[in-house]
Protein backbone atom coordinates (compact mmCIF):
# COMPACT_ATOMS: atom_id res chain seq x y z
CA UNK A 1 0.00 0.00 0.00
CA UNK A 2 1.89 3.41 -1.37
CA UNK A 3 1.13 6.63 0.83
CA UNK A 4 -1.91 7.08 -0.86
CA UNK A 5 -2.12 10.27 -2.90
CA UNK A 6 -1.71 9.70 -6.51
CA UNK A 7 -3.44 6.53 -5.84
CA UNK A 8 -6.38 8.16 -4.15
CA UNK A 9 -8.57 9.02 -7.33
CA UNK A 10 -12.04 9.08 -6.90
CA UNK A 11 -14.99 9.33 -9.10
CA UNK A 12 -17.95 11.92 -8.61
CA UNK A 13 -21.11 10.75 -9.84
CA UNK A 14 -22.92 11.71 -7.26
CA UNK A 15 -21.68 15.31 -7.90
CA UNK A 16 -24.19 17.05 -10.56
CA UNK A 17 -22.86 18.53 -13.60
CA UNK A 18 -24.06 22.08 -12.55
CA UNK A 19 -22.20 21.72 -9.18
CA UNK A 20 -19.42 24.77 -8.74
CA UNK A 21 -16.86 22.08 -8.29
CA UNK A 22 -17.29 20.71 -11.77
CA UNK A 23 -13.52 22.83 -12.60
CA UNK A 24 -11.93 21.17 -9.35
CA UNK A 25 -13.51 18.17 -10.06
CA UNK A 26 -11.82 17.84 -13.66
CA UNK A 27 -8.53 19.23 -12.44
CA UNK A 28 -8.66 16.16 -9.69
CA UNK A 29 -9.41 13.46 -12.32
CA UNK A 30 -5.90 14.73 -14.24
CA UNK A 31 -3.92 14.79 -11.01
CA UNK A 32 -3.54 18.27 -10.69
CA UNK A 33 -4.38 17.70 -7.05
CA UNK A 34 -2.88 21.21 -5.86
CA UNK A 35 -4.88 22.94 -9.02
CA UNK A 36 -7.83 21.09 -7.64
CA UNK A 37 -7.44 22.38 -3.82
CA UNK A 38 -6.79 25.86 -5.21
CA UNK A 39 -9.65 25.65 -7.49
CA UNK A 40 -12.40 24.56 -4.67
CA UNK A 41 -11.03 27.39 -2.15
CA UNK A 42 -11.54 29.75 -5.04
CA UNK A 43 -14.86 28.79 -4.92
CA UNK A 44 -15.23 28.35 -1.26
CA UNK A 45 -13.96 32.43 -1.39
CA UNK A 46 -17.61 32.92 -2.78
CA UNK A 47 -19.65 30.53 -1.78
CA UNK A 48 -18.57 28.90 1.46
CA UNK A 49 -21.66 26.81 2.39
CA UNK A 50 -21.50 24.76 -1.04
CA UNK A 51 -20.62 20.99 0.23
CA UNK A 52 -19.37 19.81 -2.70
CA UNK A 53 -16.87 22.24 -3.01
CA UNK A 54 -15.62 21.24 0.65
CA UNK A 55 -15.91 18.08 -0.11
CA UNK A 56 -13.41 18.75 -3.28
CA UNK A 57 -11.18 20.77 -1.11
CA UNK A 58 -10.74 17.75 1.49
CA UNK A 59 -10.36 14.91 -1.08
CA UNK A 60 -7.38 17.41 -2.79
CA UNK A 61 -5.37 17.81 0.03
CA UNK A 62 -6.24 14.07 0.87
CA UNK A 63 -4.63 12.95 -2.62
CA UNK A 64 -1.90 15.24 -1.52
CA UNK A 65 -0.94 13.50 1.85
CA UNK A 66 -1.40 17.43 3.46
CA UNK A 67 -2.24 15.55 6.73
CA UNK A 68 -2.28 18.99 9.07
CA UNK A 69 -4.80 20.60 6.15
CA UNK A 70 -6.77 18.02 5.85
CA UNK A 71 -7.80 18.45 9.77
CA UNK A 72 -8.03 21.80 9.31
CA UNK A 73 -10.29 22.15 6.62
CA UNK A 74 -12.65 19.11 7.90
CA UNK A 75 -12.58 21.15 11.60
CA UNK A 76 -14.00 24.17 9.30
CA UNK A 77 -15.98 22.47 7.35
CA UNK A 78 -17.92 20.57 10.37
CA UNK A 79 -18.49 23.66 12.43
CA UNK A 80 -20.27 24.87 9.05
CA UNK A 81 -22.22 22.33 9.25
CA UNK A 82 -22.72 21.76 12.74
CA UNK A 83 -21.85 18.20 12.25
CA UNK A 84 -20.08 15.18 10.82
CA UNK A 85 -20.50 14.77 6.56
CA UNK A 86 -21.06 10.78 7.18
CA UNK A 87 -21.30 9.80 3.21
CA UNK A 88 -17.93 11.64 2.25
CA UNK A 89 -16.04 10.29 5.60
CA UNK A 90 -17.33 6.64 4.31
CA UNK A 91 -16.13 7.74 0.60
CA UNK A 92 -12.88 8.33 2.15
CA UNK A 93 -12.67 5.50 3.98
CA UNK A 94 -13.93 3.15 1.38
CA UNK A 95 -11.05 4.12 -0.75
CA UNK A 96 -8.45 3.97 1.94
CA UNK A 97 -9.22 0.15 2.54
CA UNK A 98 -9.63 -0.87 -0.86
CA UNK A 99 -5.92 0.50 -1.30
CA UNK A 100 -5.56 -2.06 1.83
CA UNK A 101 -6.53 -5.05 0.09
CA UNK A 102 -4.26 -3.99 -2.35
CA UNK A 103 -1.32 -3.96 -0.24
CA UNK A 104 1.35 -6.69 0.07
CA UNK A 105 1.06 -6.54 4.22
CA UNK A 106 -1.07 -9.74 5.28
CA UNK A 107 -1.77 -7.47 8.51
CA UNK A 108 -3.35 -4.32 6.04
CA UNK A 109 -5.35 -6.63 4.49
CA UNK A 110 -6.21 -8.26 7.62
CA UNK A 111 -7.99 -5.16 9.20
CA UNK A 112 -9.57 -4.20 5.94
CA UNK A 113 -11.17 -7.16 5.15
CA UNK A 114 -12.65 -7.44 8.73
CA UNK A 115 -13.49 -3.52 8.76
CA UNK A 116 -15.17 -3.71 5.46
CA UNK A 117 -16.95 -7.01 6.77
CA UNK A 118 -17.96 -4.99 10.00
CA UNK A 119 -19.22 -1.84 7.56
CA UNK A 120 -20.92 -3.91 5.15
CA UNK A 121 -18.82 -2.51 2.56
CA UNK A 122 -20.26 -3.93 -0.55
CA UNK A 123 -18.57 -2.17 -3.22
CA UNK A 124 -15.48 -3.77 -2.23
CA UNK A 125 -17.07 -7.64 -1.68
CA UNK A 126 -15.25 -8.43 -4.86
CA UNK A 127 -12.23 -7.30 -4.16
CA UNK A 128 -12.15 -9.22 -0.49
CA UNK A 129 -13.33 -12.49 -2.30
CA UNK A 130 -9.98 -12.20 -4.15
CA UNK A 131 -8.21 -12.21 -1.35
CA UNK A 132 -8.96 -16.16 -0.66
CA UNK A 133 -6.54 -16.49 -3.34
CA UNK A 134 -3.92 -14.74 -1.12
CA UNK A 135 -0.46 -15.70 -0.17
CA UNK A 136 -1.13 -15.75 3.30
CA UNK A 137 -3.07 -17.80 5.16
CA UNK A 138 -4.13 -15.71 7.47
CA UNK A 139 -5.97 -13.48 4.90
CA UNK A 140 -7.14 -16.26 2.98
CA UNK A 141 -9.08 -17.54 6.39
CA UNK A 142 -9.80 -13.90 7.54
CA UNK A 143 -11.78 -13.15 3.90
CA UNK A 144 -13.13 -16.46 3.22
CA UNK A 145 -15.18 -16.05 6.61
CA UNK A 146 -16.05 -12.42 5.82
CA UNK A 147 -17.61 -13.67 2.26
CA UNK A 148 -19.11 -16.61 4.06
CA UNK A 149 -22.07 -16.21 3.16
CA UNK A 150 -21.98 -14.03 0.05
CA UNK A 151 -19.45 -16.27 -2.32
CA UNK A 152 -20.12 -19.92 -3.45
CA UNK A 153 -16.03 -21.04 -2.25
CA UNK A 154 -16.29 -19.43 0.95
CA UNK A 155 -17.67 -22.28 2.70
CA UNK A 156 -15.12 -24.92 1.13
CA UNK A 157 -12.15 -22.33 1.19
CA UNK A 158 -12.90 -21.31 5.00
CA UNK A 159 -13.13 -25.43 5.70
CA UNK A 160 -9.82 -25.88 4.30
CA UNK A 161 -8.12 -23.17 6.59
CA UNK A 162 -9.02 -25.30 9.05
CA UNK A 163 -6.10 -27.39 8.79
CA UNK A 164 -4.01 -24.63 7.28
CA UNK A 165 -0.27 -24.55 8.26
CA UNK A 166 -0.38 -21.57 10.28
CA UNK A 167 -2.29 -21.78 13.48
CA UNK A 168 -3.82 -18.11 13.73
CA UNK A 169 -5.26 -19.28 10.16
CA UNK A 170 -6.69 -22.19 12.00
CA UNK A 171 -8.28 -19.65 14.87
CA UNK A 172 -9.52 -17.16 12.68
CA UNK A 173 -11.18 -20.00 10.87
CA UNK A 174 -12.84 -21.95 13.61
CA UNK A 175 -14.06 -18.51 15.22
CA UNK A 176 -15.43 -17.66 11.89
CA UNK A 177 -17.24 -20.73 10.85
CA UNK A 178 -18.73 -21.00 14.23
CA UNK A 179 -19.98 -17.58 14.74
CA UNK A 180 -21.71 -17.82 11.49
CA UNK A 181 -22.45 -21.44 11.16
CA UNK A 182 -23.35 -22.78 15.00
CA UNK A 183 -24.15 -26.03 15.55
CA UNK A 184 -23.74 -27.02 11.84
CA UNK A 185 -19.86 -27.09 12.65
CA UNK A 186 -20.07 -29.08 15.45
CA UNK A 187 -17.77 -31.62 14.54
CA UNK A 188 -15.25 -29.78 12.94
CA UNK A 189 -15.28 -27.60 16.38
CA UNK A 190 -15.13 -30.85 18.68
CA UNK A 191 -12.02 -31.82 16.09
CA UNK A 192 -10.70 -27.91 17.06
CA UNK A 193 -10.52 -28.86 20.63
CA UNK A 194 -7.69 -31.30 20.12
CA UNK A 195 -5.42 -28.77 17.99
CA UNK A 196 -2.12 -28.65 18.54
CA UNK A 197 -2.24 -24.86 19.16
CA UNK A 198 -3.71 -23.46 22.66
CA UNK A 199 -5.40 -20.59 20.72
CA UNK A 200 -7.36 -22.77 18.19
CA UNK A 201 -8.48 -25.45 21.36
CA UNK A 202 -9.13 -21.81 23.69
CA UNK A 203 -11.42 -20.63 20.69
CA UNK A 204 -13.02 -24.30 20.03
CA UNK A 205 -13.87 -25.20 24.21
CA UNK A 206 -15.42 -21.34 24.46
CA UNK A 207 -17.51 -22.18 21.37
CA UNK A 208 -18.41 -25.88 22.52
CA UNK A 209 -19.63 -23.88 25.78
CA UNK A 210 -21.77 -21.47 23.96
CA UNK A 211 -23.44 -23.88 21.67
CA UNK A 212 -24.31 -26.43 24.67
CA UNK A 213 -22.47 -29.36 22.81
CA UNK A 214 -23.53 -31.86 25.63
CA UNK A 215 -21.25 -34.21 23.46
CA UNK A 216 -18.47 -32.41 23.94
CA UNK A 217 -18.39 -33.25 27.72
CA UNK A 218 -15.72 -35.84 27.54
CA UNK A 219 -13.09 -33.54 25.10
CA UNK A 220 -13.56 -30.85 28.26
CA UNK A 221 -13.07 -33.07 30.70
CA UNK A 222 -9.80 -34.29 29.79
CA UNK A 223 -8.69 -30.07 28.43
CA UNK A 224 -9.40 -29.55 32.22
CA UNK A 225 -5.98 -30.96 32.64
CA UNK A 226 -4.55 -28.97 29.36
CA UNK A 227 -0.80 -27.80 29.47
CA UNK A 228 -2.39 -24.25 28.94
CA UNK A 229 -4.16 -22.35 31.72
CA UNK A 230 -6.31 -20.23 28.89
CA UNK A 231 -7.44 -23.61 27.50
CA UNK A 232 -7.96 -25.10 30.94
CA UNK A 233 -10.03 -22.22 32.43
CA UNK A 234 -12.08 -22.41 28.80
CA UNK A 235 -12.67 -26.32 29.31
CA UNK A 236 -14.74 -25.00 32.98
CA UNK A 237 -16.62 -22.36 32.00
CA UNK A 238 -17.55 -24.47 28.85
CA UNK A 239 -18.93 -27.03 31.43
CA UNK A 240 -20.32 -24.51 33.77
CA UNK A 241 -22.50 -23.83 30.60
CA UNK A 242 -23.05 -27.12 29.44
CA UNK A 243 -24.42 -28.49 33.39
CA UNK A 244 -24.55 -32.33 32.41
CA UNK A 245 -21.22 -33.77 34.50
CA UNK A 246 -20.14 -34.09 37.67
CA UNK A 247 -20.20 -29.96 38.38
CA UNK A 248 -18.37 -30.28 42.22
CA UNK A 249 -15.86 -32.79 41.12
CA UNK A 250 -14.70 -30.39 38.37
CA UNK A 251 -15.10 -27.52 40.47
CA UNK A 252 -12.61 -29.05 43.04
CA UNK A 253 -10.42 -29.94 40.34
CA UNK A 254 -10.24 -26.29 38.62
CA UNK A 255 -10.64 -24.85 42.29
CA UNK A 256 -7.03 -26.85 43.17
CA UNK A 257 -5.18 -25.13 39.48
CA UNK A 258 -2.62 -22.65 39.79
CA UNK A 259 -3.69 -20.56 37.65
CA UNK A 260 -6.30 -17.73 38.80
CA UNK A 261 -8.24 -17.71 35.82
CA UNK A 262 -8.84 -21.60 36.27
CA UNK A 263 -9.98 -20.49 39.91
CA UNK A 264 -12.53 -18.46 39.03
CA UNK A 265 -13.56 -20.64 36.43
CA UNK A 266 -14.01 -23.03 39.36
CA UNK A 267 -16.40 -21.16 41.63
CA UNK A 268 -18.79 -20.78 37.88
CA UNK A 269 -18.93 -24.50 38.27
CA UNK A 270 -19.92 -24.36 41.74
CA UNK A 271 -22.72 -21.53 40.96
CA UNK A 272 -23.86 -23.72 38.28
CA UNK A 273 -24.68 -26.62 40.27
CA UNK A 274 -26.19 -23.95 42.89
CA UNK A 275 -23.78 -25.24 45.48
CA UNK A 276 -24.13 -22.72 48.32
CA UNK A 277 -22.49 -24.61 51.16
CA UNK A 278 -19.19 -24.92 49.30
CA UNK A 279 -19.74 -21.65 48.10
CA UNK A 280 -20.23 -20.39 50.86
CA UNK A 281 -16.59 -21.51 52.74
CA UNK A 282 -14.85 -20.08 49.72
CA UNK A 283 -16.34 -16.57 50.48
CA UNK A 284 -13.17 -17.05 53.15
CA UNK A 285 -10.54 -18.50 50.19
CA UNK A 286 -7.05 -16.84 50.65
CA UNK A 287 -7.28 -15.86 46.74
CA UNK A 288 -9.23 -12.20 47.56
CA UNK A 289 -10.41 -12.45 43.99
CA UNK A 290 -12.15 -16.18 44.39
CA UNK A 291 -13.55 -15.15 47.77
CA UNK A 292 -15.17 -12.31 45.80
CA UNK A 293 -16.82 -14.14 43.26
CA UNK A 294 -17.97 -16.48 45.31
CA UNK A 295 -19.38 -14.09 47.12
CA UNK A 296 -21.08 -12.37 45.28
CA UNK A 297 -22.59 -15.88 44.05
CA UNK A 298 -24.81 -16.02 47.18
CA UNK A 299 -25.08 -12.37 48.13
CA UNK A 300 -28.96 -12.83 48.05
CA UNK A 301 -28.81 -14.76 51.22
CA UNK A 302 -25.67 -13.96 52.53
CA UNK A 303 -24.75 -10.02 51.92
CA UNK A 304 -22.07 -9.99 54.75
CA UNK A 305 -19.89 -12.32 52.87
CA UNK A 306 -19.59 -9.90 49.72
CA UNK A 307 -18.82 -6.73 52.08
CA UNK A 308 -16.41 -8.46 53.61
CA UNK A 309 -14.76 -10.22 50.40
CA UNK A 310 -14.91 -6.61 48.89
CA UNK A 311 -13.61 -4.99 51.83
CA UNK A 312 -9.99 -7.98 51.59
CA UNK A 313 -9.97 -7.43 47.82
CA UNK A 314 -9.64 -3.51 47.71
CA UNK A 315 -7.18 -3.57 50.76
CA UNK A 316 -4.52 -6.05 48.67
CA UNK A 317 -0.96 -5.60 48.12
CA UNK A 318 -1.58 -6.57 44.61
CA UNK A 319 -2.55 -3.64 42.46
CA UNK A 320 -4.48 -5.78 39.67
CA UNK A 321 -6.62 -7.17 42.82
CA UNK A 322 -7.37 -3.39 43.81
CA UNK A 323 -8.87 -2.80 40.32
CA UNK A 324 -10.61 -5.80 40.15
CA UNK A 325 -12.23 -5.06 43.16
CA UNK A 326 -13.13 -1.51 42.04
CA UNK A 327 -14.85 -3.21 38.63
CA UNK A 328 -16.82 -5.52 41.52
CA UNK A 329 -18.10 -3.25 43.97
CA UNK A 330 -21.44 -2.43 42.56
CA UNK A 331 -22.41 -6.27 42.51
CA UNK A 332 -20.77 -6.85 45.47
CA UNK A 333 -22.11 -4.21 47.26
CA UNK A 334 -24.43 -2.01 45.66
CA UNK A 335 -24.26 1.31 44.12
CA UNK A 336 -24.13 3.73 47.34
CA UNK A 337 -21.75 2.46 48.90
CA UNK A 338 -19.69 1.17 45.48
CA UNK A 339 -18.94 4.67 44.22
CA UNK A 340 -17.83 5.52 48.34
CA UNK A 341 -14.88 2.79 47.86
CA UNK A 342 -14.13 4.36 44.30
CA UNK A 343 -13.82 7.65 45.66
CA UNK A 344 -11.54 6.61 48.61
CA UNK A 345 -9.54 4.23 45.48
CA UNK A 346 -8.92 7.87 43.67
CA UNK A 347 -5.97 8.47 45.79
CA UNK A 348 -4.51 4.74 45.44
CA UNK A 349 -0.89 4.87 44.52
CA UNK A 350 -1.37 2.98 41.22
CA UNK A 351 -2.99 4.52 38.19
CA UNK A 352 -4.52 1.29 37.24
CA UNK A 353 -6.67 1.09 40.18
CA UNK A 354 -7.40 4.74 39.99
CA UNK A 355 -8.40 4.38 36.62
CA UNK A 356 -11.01 1.53 37.59
CA UNK A 357 -12.29 3.51 40.26
CA UNK A 358 -13.27 6.51 37.57
CA UNK A 359 -14.64 3.88 35.62
CA UNK A 360 -17.28 2.68 38.33
CA UNK A 361 -17.89 6.49 38.81
CA UNK A 362 -18.51 7.56 35.28
CA UNK A 363 -20.57 4.16 34.80
CA UNK A 364 -22.61 5.72 38.49
CA UNK A 365 -23.32 8.86 37.56
CA UNK A 366 -20.59 10.95 39.03
CA UNK A 367 -18.93 12.15 35.24
CA UNK A 368 -17.63 15.25 37.39
CA UNK A 369 -14.76 13.39 39.55
CA UNK A 370 -14.43 10.62 36.53
CA UNK A 371 -13.39 13.04 34.22
CA UNK A 372 -11.21 14.63 36.36
CA UNK A 373 -9.56 11.39 37.34
CA UNK A 374 -9.21 10.76 33.32
CA UNK A 375 -8.07 13.96 32.71
CA UNK A 376 -5.15 13.75 35.35
CA UNK A 377 -3.71 10.88 33.25
CA UNK A 378 -3.42 11.66 29.77
CA UNK A 379 0.06 9.61 28.56
CA UNK A 380 -2.69 6.57 29.08
CA UNK A 381 -4.70 5.96 26.35
CA UNK A 382 -7.54 3.82 27.69
CA UNK A 383 -7.80 7.08 30.20
CA UNK A 384 -7.89 9.83 27.18
CA UNK A 385 -10.66 6.95 25.04
CA UNK A 386 -12.49 6.88 28.32
CA UNK A 387 -12.63 10.75 29.17
CA UNK A 388 -13.61 11.14 25.30
CA UNK A 389 -16.20 8.98 25.66
CA UNK A 390 -17.45 11.34 28.45
CA UNK A 391 -17.84 14.13 26.02
CA UNK A 392 -15.25 15.80 28.17
CA UNK A 393 -13.11 18.28 25.44
CA UNK A 394 -9.64 17.30 26.99
CA UNK A 395 -10.33 14.29 25.99
CA UNK A 396 -11.68 14.93 22.51
CA UNK A 397 -8.16 17.02 21.96
CA UNK A 398 -6.18 14.54 23.51
CA UNK A 399 -7.22 11.93 21.29
CA UNK A 400 -7.18 14.36 17.98
CA UNK A 401 -3.79 15.25 19.31
CA UNK A 402 -2.52 12.03 19.29
CA UNK A 403 -3.23 10.20 16.03
CA UNK A 404 -1.74 12.41 14.30
CA UNK A 405 1.78 13.06 16.63
CA UNK A 406 4.72 13.01 14.67
CA UNK A 407 6.80 11.85 17.78
CA UNK A 408 4.29 8.80 18.58
CA UNK A 409 5.51 5.54 16.50
CA UNK A 410 3.09 4.21 13.86
CA UNK A 411 1.67 1.42 16.48
CA UNK A 412 0.97 4.36 18.81
CA UNK A 413 -0.31 6.45 16.21
CA UNK A 414 -2.45 3.03 15.15
CA UNK A 415 -4.07 2.56 18.56
CA UNK A 416 -5.29 6.14 18.61
CA UNK A 417 -6.60 5.61 15.94
CA UNK A 418 -8.55 2.45 16.59
CA UNK A 419 -9.23 3.88 20.28
CA UNK A 420 -12.08 6.73 18.42
CA UNK A 421 -13.99 3.75 18.43
CA UNK A 422 -14.08 2.81 22.23
CA UNK A 423 -14.32 6.49 22.85
CA UNK A 424 -17.54 6.97 19.72
CA UNK A 425 -15.94 10.22 18.93
CA UNK A 426 -15.05 11.53 15.11
CA UNK A 427 -12.03 13.63 15.42
CA UNK A 428 -10.48 16.19 12.69
CA UNK A 429 -7.28 14.04 13.66
CA UNK A 430 -9.11 11.01 12.42
CA UNK A 431 -9.71 11.84 9.30
CA UNK A 432 -6.29 13.35 8.74
CA UNK A 433 -4.93 10.00 9.76
CA UNK A 434 -6.17 8.86 6.48
CA UNK A 435 -2.88 10.89 4.67
CA UNK A 436 -0.53 9.37 7.29
CA UNK A 437 2.95 8.15 6.03
CA UNK A 438 2.42 4.52 7.35
CA UNK A 439 -0.32 2.43 6.04
CA UNK A 440 -1.20 0.81 9.73
CA UNK A 441 -2.20 4.12 10.99
CA UNK A 442 -4.14 4.73 7.79
CA UNK A 443 -6.61 1.25 7.52
CA UNK A 444 -6.58 1.85 11.14
CA UNK A 445 -8.21 5.21 10.46
CA UNK A 446 -10.05 4.08 7.57
CA UNK A 447 -11.70 1.04 9.79
CA UNK A 448 -12.58 3.01 12.23
CA UNK A 449 -14.48 5.63 9.69
CA UNK A 450 -16.72 3.05 8.66
CA UNK A 451 -17.43 1.78 11.99
CA UNK A 452 -18.37 5.36 13.48
CA UNK A 453 -19.48 7.13 10.28
CA UNK A 454 -23.33 5.92 10.60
Amino acid sequence: MSRGCAAFVLTFALIGCASRAKQSIALYEKGDYAGAAHEADTGLANHPDDDDLWEMRIRSELAQGEADAIAKSYTAYRERRRGDDVDLLRSLATATLGQALASPSPKLKMIAIEAVAEGEIHSLADQVAARMEDEDERVIATASVAVLRGFPDAPHIAKAMLAADSPEARRIALDGIAHKIGRLAIADIEKAGDDADPRVRRTALRWLGQLNDGDAVELLDKRLKDPDDGVRAAAALALARIKKTDLVGEAKLALADKALAVRLAGVELLVAAHHDAQLAALADDPDPMVALQASLAIRAKHPEASVHALQRAIAADDWTIRAGAANLAVRAVGKPEAVAIARRLLADKELGVRLAAARVLAHTGDHKAAADAFASALDDLQAVTDLADLKDPRGVKALDDLVRDPKRTPDQRAAAAAAHRGAHRITPGLVAALADPSGLVRVQAAASLVALAK
